[in-house]
């Protein structure tokens, strides 16, 4: 979804696109290495006095998600859970609410450090989930996010270093949606992706947002 979005504002704005780990993406921001980035909500802590568009970002519910956590069959209870993929501060604060709403649990969480044996439960954050078909096989952390929150979920935001740039930014792109609808499945189309997948995806692509509502916008204050 990130990378849709961005080909989206390239060709709008004729700027550079770069791909930072997300974790390095609020200094990369601070720190004018970019002009502007999309940041999941969560990892805003960590951002110091950034300005947050009200506009723009990623809203999904549970057809598209980022995420995906694969159980050990036969396991009763969940004790630790092994983080792989471009993981944020966003990923491991919703998890264990996640986990805490739902189920009353408080798992371990630890980096994959690229042994599977030692695997019990696999959480994956990334394009891998949709690229090897296995999705549906896991537990769906956008969908579960949504039952917790009871709206649509805001997975990433837009945000600056500087208002001026933003109020740029949004001088100069209108209906960021229209283009993700009339557009959308051709850029599916050419990610690689399963044919099975990229029916269920493109089918579903009216189930995402890059644009912001002021409703949702409540959900950062709480």
């Amino acid at each position: 979804m990130t990378s849709m979005f961005a080909t989206i504002l390239k060709s709008k704005l004729g700027c550079e696109v770069v791909f930072y780990p997300v974790s390095k993406l609020p200094e990369a921001v601070m720190n004018r290495d970019v002009d502007i980035a999309l940041i999941p909500p969560l990892d805003l802590h960590t951002a110091g006095d950034l300005v947050v568009s009200s506009v723009y970002g990623i809203v999904a519910d549970s057809l598209f998600s980022n995420s995906f956590l694969y159980f050990k069959p036969g396991e009763k209870e969940v004790t630790d859970i092994t983080m792989k993929g471009d993981i944020s501060y966003h990923d491991i604060t919703l998890l264990k609410i996640i986990f805490k709403e739902l189920y009353n649990t408080n798992p371990e969480v630890v980096a994959y450090d690229g042994e599977l044996t030692k695997i019990t439960n696999l959480y994956i954050a990334g394009d891998e989930n949709y690229l090897t078909g296995r999705y549906d096989t896991g537990m769906n952390i956008t969908e579960e996010a949504v039952e917790c929150l009871q709206s649509p979920f805001i997975s990433y935001i837009l945000v600056s270093s500087h208002e001026e740039i933003l109020e740029s930014v949004h001088s100069k792109i209108k209906q960021m949606n229209e283009d993700l609808y009339e557009f959308g499945e051709d850029y599916l189309a050419l990610a690689g992706l399963p044919e099975e997948t990229l029916i269920v995806l493109q089918y579903g692509l009216r189930n995402i947002s890059f644009e912001l509502s002021d409703d949702l916008l409540e959900t950062l204050k709480r």
